[in-house]
């Protein structure tokens, strides 16, 4: 009995992907493929002549469960290098937050979580605002508005001691590895990078 996977019926389903479709697949969702299927979508690149980053692309995707090598750290570096998205400055190197907001509204509790990449006095400036946010309005809900504000505040202290570190810091690393497949085809624009990071 074959344990494989039925090379037929990928390639039938990579086969009927319009091309815009097939380039969003490889480059947002094509973690952990095996290798069968990987070679397989390599084959439908080529056969379509499709922009051979999308080979890297898919190649990082591969790597990114293991991976902190040079190849993603030159993906780190090249995030760091752009303008703030939030003040347009150059002059400090980026990094990356997650930002927790939480209002509630009587028996209604709205919790948010967002990436935030910016240079560290931005962050500290979102970061702020989300606390305030949280402070002010989340803690009205029952019974979830005081413990998700509670936990909100925590992890937004936890992840502010990072925004000045030096090198990369760990929401950053966890941008790249989601997005490695979008990054790797955008390495060459600068500004299709920026706007992947504009949120």
């Amino acid at each position: 009995m074959s344990t494989g996977i039925d090379t037929h019926f990928v390639q039938e389903q990579y086969a009927q992907m319009s091309d815009k479709e097939l380039i969003h697949f490889f480059t947002h969702d094509a973690q952990g493929l095996t290798p069968t299927a990987l070679a397989i979508a390599k084959e439908e690149v080529q056969k379509r002549g499709l922009d051979p980053r999308l080979l890297t692309a898919l190649e990082l995707q591969q790597q990114t469960a293991r991976a902190a090598g040079d190849d993603v750290a030159l993906y780190y570096n090249l995030l760091r290098q752009l303008q703030c998205p939030h003040c347009q400055t150059s002059n400090k190197p980026l990094n990356a937050t997650v930002v927790s907001e939480v209002m509630s509204f009587i028996f209604i509790t709205h919790y948010q979580q967002r990436v935030k990449i910016g240079c560290p006095d931005c962050l500290d400036s979102a970061m702020h605002n989300a606390q305030l946010k949280t402070l002010l309005l989340g803690w009205w809900g029952i019974p979830w508005g005081i413990i998700r504000s509670v936990g909100a505040i925590a992890r937004n202290i936890k992840f502010k001691k990072q925004h000045h570190e030096e090198g990369p810091n760990e929401a950053l690393k966890s941008f790249v590895h989601l997005n490695i497949g979008q990054l790797a085809m955008r390495k060459d624009y600068k500004q299709s990078l920026q706007n992947l990071i504009t949120t």
